[in-house]
């Protein structure tokens, strides 16, 4: 969508007000959830400069003055709204000494539809993202296509769990509207790289401190 990017802006006051009260509640329902390898990642020797520039050259990178912090997102997202494609795309926001490890949950169709619930199958593993009341979609005149966006924020066990997707041989999101209405996507390796490149980042970033990330954010932001 042309809108992504003041979508994007609001996500961010989303997740700094949410960051202030403790973090936004993730809604997804999952088996039992394997050992976070985010928390032990975390422990580790802290990465080069040229480690996390590396990671973090993959993203748009933004300052958001508004909010007060860093905007981080898979150029990807974009290129797949382009497509009029749905899609399921990470989005880390960086503020002071929180990072936000988000799950925007995109809709496209030729129908308007107001996302209820998106199923997650991975393999034999089904992940249920139960959404709120609001509609945060429309029509998008450029594209000529209706749209809907979800955002979920994740605990280290739920960005965990992206492993399984990663590892899965196939990946089907169920957009389920608030009338019964239904659309299926199959996640793209292109979909796929986006969540892989950003939990590396993420699980660097938390090996790392916002006074070394900083620098090179700026160096980078567009």
């Amino acid at each position: 969508m042309r809108s992504s990017r003041l979508f994007r802006r609001v996500v961010a006051g989303l997740c700094a007000a949410a960051m202030l009260c403790g973090g936004i509640a993730a809604s997804a329902a999952a088996p039992a959830l394997p050992a976070a390898p985010a928390a032990v990642e975390a422990t580790n020797a802290a990465p080069s400069d040229a480690e996390l520039k590396a990671a973090f050259s993959k993203f748009t990178v933004t300052y958001d003055e508004e909010a007060g912090g860093w905007d981080l997102s898979s150029p990807q997202e974009q290129a797949s709204m382009d497509k009029k494609s749905c899609g399921l795309y990470p989005y880390m926001f960086l503020q002071d000494d929180s990072i936000a490890f988000n799950m925007i949950l995109t809709y496209v169709g030729s129908k308007k539809l107001d996302i209820k619930t998106v199923n997650v199958s991975a393999d034999d593993e089904l992940y249920t993202f139960t959404c709120d009341e609001e509609y945060g979609g429309g029509y998008d005149q450029d594209l000529g296509c209706w749209f809907d966006m979800e955002l979920f924020q994740l605990s280290d066990e739920e960005v965990s769990l992206l492993s399984e997707w990663l590892n899965a041989k196939s990946v089907t999101a169920v957009f389920v509207g608030r009338d019964g209405t239904t659309q299926s996507y199959a996640l793209t390796k292109e979909n796929r790289t986006a969540i892989q490149e950003m939990v590396t980042a993420y699980n660097l970033m938390l090996s790392s401190t916002v006074e070394q990330c900083e620098p090179i954010l700026t160096s980078l932001a567009k």
